[in-house]
């Protein structure tokens, strides 16, 4: 379906575009612009046939011509008389560029001289209808080789403008979708870790719950004491067992295959950059957010980097609340054996009362009061968690109420589980 959609886009557009044209050497005889554009139409559905395009082009075309040129002279036979060699004309066209072009190996230069063939025989053919002879003069020849050469050069131009720009929409877009892909992996694996971690906190819980129903049954209490001891450590198992089988689907999904090997911190700034960049955007928020990395190295845990760099940045931005000139600094710098990591805003600050529990389980300040609903709290223990049990690192903070917060990571060099490489300029 979408072939043959294609193939009536190609010939009505050439039908619109044979409208602009001149006559030269016979009456009838045009150079027109549909005659650039079919070319560049077949380079660019090459999955077309060009033998069945150029047939429907070659009925199409001729046929919108004849309607406009009756109308123009009022004389059915002769208008059909002028127009109906430009039927041979996109026949010999789609025939040439079917064995010479079609299927073969699509380089700049076999394009060109496709090109040329095609209009040059095509044009032969065509005036050979007109005239009914196939003796041409040396002038009419030269003449038909000086035009096929002009537009197979536009053809060429345009056809490698086009397939440049055409390359460059596509990098675009893939690089925009692993930006996405990159930043949903960060948060995906980083979820996948508080799920194992929150399975180890069930394990204990399980034999806590055990060891109670032993003691239980070891004092002879209740037998219904004894039954809901027993009951609540198997309900915990189960549900321990129901997390386990929810994380295992997890990695099932093989998420290891979305992962390079190694990742530069100015690649995965630069994306995380654009990715807030364009959440300032989409909310319309009155913040800038810079960035300064001042020394560069590779990293293989870069999924959870990005979590961490993600939740500081996010923090910070929400911590601005609707604050005018609003301002996130994110630094990379290092010092002796610590790459230092610094988020930097002028938001509303910490409240002293909140500073000793912002990392702990649970808390928040970040409350709707139009739904009622409260963040689970996890991000800055999240935060914590990951640079300390991945990266052997400590974080801590600076802050004023109405001034704003410094978030500092330091991350040993020692710690990285590749060989660092020093890239600074």
């Amino acid at each position: 379906m979408n072939k043959l959609k294609h193939t009536f886009i190609v010939a009505f557009s050439i039908a619109f575009a044979s409208l602009f044209n001149i006559d030269i050497f016979i009456k009838g005889f045009i150079i027109t612009l549909s005659i650039i554009l079919f070319p560049i139409f077949l380079d660019n559905y090459y999955k077309l046939n060009p033998i069945k395009t150029a047939i429907v082009t070659g009925i199409v075309s001729p046929v919108f011509r004849e309607l406009i040129v009756y109308f123009q002279i009022g004389d059915l036979e002769q208008s059909l008389a002028l127009v109906s060699p430009d039927v041979v004309f996109y026949f010999t066209y789609g025939i040439v560029y079917y064995f010479l072009y079609y299927n073969r190996e699509k380089d700049y230069t076999r394009f060109f001289f496709t090109i040329l063939a095609c209009d040059f025989i095509s044009n032969i053919a065509e005036m050979s209808v007109r005239t009914s002879v196939i003796k041409y003069n040396v002038k009419i020849i030269e003449g038909l080789i000086i035009i096929a050469l002009i537009r197979s050069i536009i053809v060429l131009v345009i056809t490698m403008i086009f397939r440049h720009y055409k390359a460059f929409l596509i990098k675009e877009d893939h690089e925009a979708r692993y930006r996405k892909l990159m930043i949903l992996t960060s948060s995906f694996k980083s979820e996948i870790y508080i799920m194992n971690k929150n399975m180890n906190e069930i394990e204990d819980i399980t034999k806590k719950a055990f060891k109670a129903y032993k003691i239980i049954e070891e004092q002879n209490y209740l037998d219904e004491l004894k039954k809901l001891a027993l009951d609540i450590s198997k309900d915990i198992h189960e549900i321990k067992k129901g997390y386990m089988r929810v994380v295992a689907g997890l990695e099932d999904i093989s998420i290891e295959q979305l992962d390079v090997s190694k990742m530069s911190i100015r690649d995965i700034i630069r994306i995380l950059k654009f990715d807030i960049d364009e959440q300032i955007r989409h909310e319309n928020l009155d913040i800038i957010f810079y960035t300064e990395v001042k020394t560069n190295f590779y990293i293989e845990e870069h999924f959870y980097l990005m979590s961490i760099l993600k939740n500081l940045t996010v923090n910070s931005i929400e911590s601005l609340d609707g604050k005018k000139n609003g301002k996130v600094n994110l630094k990379v710098f290092q010092i002796e054996g610590y790459y230092i990591i610094e988020v930097i805003d002028n938001g509303n600050g910490i409240k002293s009362s909140n500073a000793d529990y912002i990392f702990n389980p649970g808390f928040s300040t970040k409350f709707d009061k139009e739904t009622g609903d409260i963040s689970r709290g996890v991000g800055l223990t999240l935060v914590r968690d990951l640079i300390q049990d991945v990266f052997k690192g400590s974080i801590s903070f600076k802050s004023e109420e109405k001034i704003g917060t410094i978030f500092t990571v330091k991350i040993p060099v020692s710690s990285l589980t590749i060989e660092n490489l020093y890239l600074n300029q």
